[in-house]
């Protein structure tokens, strides 16, 4: 019902903090439903059922991320179109983590990668 109904969908279901291996309903069923998607999917930050630290082999696969703050480094082999959201991150952060974010031009909060 979901390919047909729909154009798109937004994947922001779980966040950062889940654990990848241990994924407890409903969201595991939902997982199941995201990985059967034909539609396209966009995925915030960390696309789900994918640890925020390696490349995923067996969460969902979206066309598009939109990484906030900083692309996590699961993002790396990302072969969709890659977004950055999120230009106020601290300078202090940015330090401490040693991340070499791009400009975003004029008021801009979003840039394609």
């Amino acid at each position: 019902l979901i390919n047909d109904a729909y154009n798109l969908v937004i994947d922001a279901m779980l966040g950062i903090e889940a654990d990848s291996s241990n994924i407890k309903e409903p969201y595991s069923g939902i997982l199941v439903t995201l990985k059967q998607i034909r539609i396209p999917i966009v995925s915030v930050d960390v696309p789900s059922g994918w640890d925020a630290e390696e490349p995923s082999q067996d969460g969902i696969n979206p066309e598009v991320l939109i990484s906030l703050m900083a692309p996590k480094k699961c993002a790396l082999n990302f072969s969709g179109k890659h977004f950055l959201a999120g230009r106020f991150l601290p300078y202090d952060i940015q330090k401490k983590y040693e991340l070499n974010l791009p400009d975003y031009a004029g008021t801009d909060c979003l840039l394609e990668l």
